[in-house]
């Protein structure tokens, strides 16, 4: 249908920043604070293999997408790849997922402001981040990659400042004694503490696959999405990796925890008595927004996943309809936009909603990692057995690429079972499942 058509508005500068911004919010700003805080200096063990799982599913995803680029992506893949169940359950734990981040993401932006505003309650604050970010992706799809590439690079020049000064000041004394790089610290809560900061650092990740999400909006799916992918690549190398060591080189692990970004404790103990306070300002105003960004990336994705769902006739018929001139599907985004107002009462009476809120969007973005890797041969298959070597872009080193990144992500759920926290988590992911097919058959009997 012409006029339920979503307009093909991105160019690669718009897929590479929405990368960008979908990954690093408040997820790693604040999130890595708690991973050192539970692996010491070797959560850089977490963040390379994070990295390295992050890179391969986004290559295997790359490959459906450009043979196959719609709009929702590996909901659409999982349907195709198994049946219509599976993609109905891959798209709906994607949606969740991307909607409690953006809800938690809401909550540390609101933590952010009130260090600026102590009289104003934090919820207030979220409350006022959902309905700006809401208008924001009703305008257009256009409107919105051009927010989201602006948004990014502010964070982008932002961790490579912090880079460069943390670099820079490795050589003047710092203000405590605490040396964070010694043998008998590197792993201080040893193989326990890097498998419980594997969670944390596992969503600092999630978002990275939300560029298969934008695929009915490329200008040039062929050429943007592999581009997208070697930036990917970059960003994992110098923004995580170097960013974190450096962080570790200027905190001491000791003091790092969920209660403050530890980005903000750093530059301001690097900045001393003269210009800590200064420093730490700019930095909570980079965290900011990276959250917001964060948010943005978020609602433009599950908006997209829940349009998808809704043209298979899951959802009523009202979600699928697209704007005449901004076309961006109101519906849809009116809806994926009103968890963030539950983020709002959630901080108004639990001081723990954000860490419960990210544990159970790491899990969805857990499940739809496996979904995507699993999906990726069969559609292979399918378009290579219809069509001689019709793919036009092929997963680098495939089928170690494919073996490796199923490997990983088994580790991490057989992980979860080792711990209490993560035996919830799977707990709770396994009730979201009933859940979910018993309204999908529910709903095809109605």
């Amino acid at each position: 249908m012409v006029k339920n058509k979503l307009k093909r508005s991105f160019k690669a500068r718009h897929l590479m920043m929405m990368s960008v911004g979908g990954v690093i919010g408040a997820g790693y700003f604040l999130g890595a604070g708690g991973a050192i805080e539970l692996a010491g200096p070797a959560v850089l063990i977490d963040y390379f293999v994070g990295g390295v799982i992050a890179l391969l599913v986004t290559m295997l995803l790359a490959e459906m997408v450009v043979a196959i680029p719609v709009s929702g992506s590996f909901q659409v893949y999982a349907r195709m790849a198994f049946n219509p169940l599976m993609g109905f359950l891959t798209g709906l734990t994607y949606w969740l997922a991307f909607l409690i981040g953006p809800a938690s993401e809401a909550i540390a932006a609101g933590t952010f402001l009130h260090l600026w505003f102590p009289t104003i309650a934090i919820w207030k604050f979220c409350f006022l981040i959902a309905t700006t970010m809401m208008i924001i992706n009703m305008i257009s799809a256009h409107f919105f990659g051009e927010i989201e590439f602006w948004l990014s690079l502010i964070k982008i020049i932002a961790l490579l400042g912090f880079i460069i000064l943390g670099l820079l000041a490795l050589g003047v004394p710092m203000h405590h004694d605490l040396k964070p790089f010694t043998v008998s610290q590197f792993a201080p809560h040893g193989l326990n503490g890097i498998i419980s900061a594997a969670l944390l650092v596992i969503f600092a990740y999630g978002g990275v696959e939300s560029l298969g999400t934008a695929a009915e909006e490329s200008l040039n799916v062929e050429k943007d999405i592999p581009k997208v992918i070697k930036g990917i690549t970059l960003r994992i190398i110098i923004l995580y990796l170097v960013s974190t060591a450096v962080l570790i080189m200027i905190l001491p692990w000791q003091q790092a925890g969920l209660s403050s970004s530890p980005f903000v404790d750093a530059i301001t103990l690097l900045g001393g008595k003269q210009y800590g306070l200064v420093l730490g300002n700019i930095m909570n105003f980079v965290v900011l927004i990276a959250a917001l960004s964060c948010i943005d990336a978020g609602i433009y994705a599950t908006s997209r996943m829940f349009l998808s769902l809704a043209r298979e006739g899951y959802f009523p018929k009202f979600f699928t309809y697209i704007h005449p001139h901004r076309k961006t599907p109101v519906y849809a985004v009116a809806l994926s936009s009103s968890v963030l107002y539950l983020g709002a009462l959630m901080s108004l009476y639990s001081s723990n909603a954000y860490a419960w809120l990210a544990s159970l969007s790491g899990f969805g973005f857990l499940f739809s990692w496996l979904m995507i890797i699993l999906s990726q041969p069969i559609i292979r298959k399918s378009i290579v057995s219809d069509k001689t070597d019709v793919l036009k872009w092929k997963a680098p080193f495939y089928p170690y690429t494919y073996y490796l990144a199923l490997l990983l992500i088994l580790a991490i759920f057989i992980g979860l079972l080792f711990s209490p926290e993560g035996r919830k988590i799977l707990l709770a992911g396994l009730l979201w499942f009933v859940l979910i097919g018993i309204y999908y058959y529910a709903q095809r009997k109605g």
